[in-house]
């Protein structure tokens, strides 16, 4: 599957963008937001083959962001990022048709991995 286009939600600002770099370096085409409208305003505008969202974000979650994503353009794949203990959460994005989730603290390489994985 061609994962070209990723969008990222993440409202820590210094992450967002830290994955935004490393994963345009390794050829993907990123664009970031740190909110869910800011998020939803990207998605209207923009099809993505991959969406990394977090789940905690300053004025929605995560898996509301991905109920709109698989409403709108079921073959976009989603990664959840919770952090560490929140495994209720990710069971939840899983069973709401999330194809992967990740806790935090994230490892770039092995976020990397996960993406080609999918």
């Amino acid at each position: 599957m061609n994962k070209n286009k990723i969008l990222i939600v993440e409202d820590d600002i210094v992450f967002c963008k830290l994955l935004t770099r490393f994963l345009t370096k390794n050829d993907f085409q990123v664009l970031d937001a740190q909110a869910g409208k800011e998020a939803l305003n990207l998605l209207e505008s923009n099809s993505f083959d991959l969406a990394i969202l977090d789940y905690r974000l300053p004025d929605m979650n995560g898996i509301d962001i991905l109920k709109k994503i698989k409403g709108k353009e079921n073959n976009t794949k989603i990664i959840l990022m919770t952090r560490y203990g929140d495994e209720g959460i990710a069971n939840k994005a899983v069973s709401e048709g999330a194809d992967a989730f990740v806790s935090k603290p994230i490892n770039p390489t092995e976020l990397l991995e996960v993406i080609k994985g999918l």
